[in-house]
């Protein structure tokens, strides 16, 4: 009986696309295993040839190892952008976390309840703001805050990152000043852009972890020291 051996490249690319077969997109996090899922579902529409495939998953991987992995950003079913943090504050009640919540926020963001939505009774806080990130641009999003006793939700939803560009001469006309919000959302995916592009979006997806990572835990290094705040 005669064995017919497929070329080793052609081995490769059929392993490689087998595996993506596997890939779940019903997670609720944006990941490196969802951005790969689509250049799957590109070969598969055969918007994205073979070779092309293989060229950009190699590139791909190699750019998520230099960048020490991909910041995985928290979704909501819907598939948006949307942080959702829950806390636990043994001993504190919802009267205390209120209050400690309102104070943290006019300390840190000059927010006083005239400029937020604010409603002891059903646990609510909700305000917009504008946070720096590390990469240089301006973080606008939306939080909701939901208190009952001994327990806090922390929501950071649609979020947007601002871009601006000074004013210049293109030729001999001049371009004045332009400020854009473009939606975090429109940053996926990430592995259909431009290869140049990458290190930029993963940036921002980085910057925009670590700015709500430190934001949470400043509100609640906050809350915590309540005894402290006290003591004179």
């Amino acid at each position: 009986m005669l064995i017919e051996y497929e070329p080793k490249n052609q081995q490769m690319k059929n392993l490689i696309l087998l595996s993506l077969l596997f890939i779940t997109t019903t997670l609720y996090g944006q990941t490196d295993t969802i951005e790969k899922a689509v250049i799957y579902r590109e070969v598969k529409a055969k918007n994205l040839r073979q070779d092309d495939f293989l060229r950009i998953w190699i590139r791909w991987n190699q750019a998520i190892k230099d960048f020490n992995g991909y910041p995985d950003i928290l979704l909501d079913s819907a598939g948006q952008v949307h942080y959702s943090i829950v806390k636990e504050f043994t001993g504190f009640n919802k009267e205390k976390l209120f209050s400690r919540t309102l104070e943290w926020l006019s300390i840190n963001y000059g927010l006083i309840p005239a400029y937020i939505y604010s409603n002891q009774e059903d646990g609510k806080i909700i305000f917009r703001n504008t946070l720096k990130l590390n990469s240089g641009f301006d973080c606008i999003y939306t939080s909701v805050i939901t208190i009952k006793d001994e327990k806090i939700l922390i929501e950071y939803l649609g979020i947007s990152y601002q871009v601006f560009v000074a004013g210049h001469y293109l030729g001999q006309d001049w371009v004045p000043d332009v400020t854009t919000d473009i939606p975090l959302n429109q940053v996926f995916p990430i592995v259909l852009k431009r290869p140049a592009e990458w290190n930029s979006n993963l940036l921002i997806l980085k910057s925009v972890n670590e700015l709500f990572a430190g934001e949470t835990n400043n509100h609640i290094s906050y809350i915590t020291s309540y005894d402290y705040s006290y003591r004179f």
